[in-house]
């Protein structure tokens, strides 16, 4: 009779699936004490699987201090970030005439649903709901490429595809965010819609936050 054997635990896409759904942010040290008792692992099963995380690109590893979750290069992030104001600010433009009582309301019951998951949802339902509002607007844009390309933009510059927000008050401003495009959508006010998307992008708390990265390093390339 064949012994079964039994399967090898995958030890990093544990871990992975963690940082991924906000468990651990970016920059966040990552004690092998504390993964063990997190994952019930053994300490050379918790070193291994940082080792295949850091190959990865998802942790990073510093001589003689231990690992770390991966931080974004701040200033693609910020590039990203006025890429992301260009192609949603033109996304709300077109979409704006295209949006009736019906379509209205559907991005009403997106914006409610959001906001359940900010009070009572999982970091993964809050950021997934997040994105899902944003698309309920984009979609009624002219040029629907447009819209795939904010999808695609959107999580460029994280390492995962998770949204995350640093405390509960930086969740709650996307949530008065989302009120705000609503009530210049339902007004069919165009300028205010363009400025409440264009400040939900720069002030929002999920982008790592964007509001405090720094000025821009110059590079050969920006400088010519």
């Amino acid at each position: 009779m064949k012994v079964r054997k039994e399967q090898k635990r995958l030890l990093a896409a544990e871990i992975g699936a963690a940082i991924l759904q906000g468990d651990y942010r970016p920059g966040e040290w990552l004690r092998q004490i504390d993964l063990e008792e997190a994952f019930a692992a053994k300490r050379f099963d918790v070193r291994g699987a940082l080792t295949q995380l850091a190959a990865s690109g998802m942790v990073t590893h510093v001589e003689n201090r231990g690992y770390r979750v991966a931080q974004p290069d701040l200033n693609v992030v910020r590039e990203i970030l006025a890429i992301r104001t260009l192609l949603e600010v033109e996304a709300a433009r077109q979409a704006l005439p295209n949006i009736g009582p019906d379509e209205l309301e559907k991005i009403k019951q997106a914006q409610q649903i959001f906001e359940d998951a900010v009070a009572r949802g999982s970091k993964a339902d809050q950021a997934n709901t997040n994105a899902a509002f944003h698309d309920e607007i984009y979609r009624h844009a002219t040029n629907q490429s447009l819209a795939s390309l904010i999808v695609e933009i959107r999580n460029r510059a994280r390492p995962g595809p998770i949204a995350l927000w640093p405390s509960n008050a930086e969740l709650q401003r996307s949530a008065a965010h989302h009120v705000e495009i609503v009530d210049a959508i339902e007004s069919r006010d165009l300028a205010a819609l363009v400025a409440a998307v264009r400040r939900h992008i720069v002030e929002s708390g999920a982008n790592y936050p964007a509001r405090d990265l720094g000025p821009v390093k110059k590079t050969s390339a920006a400088s010519d």
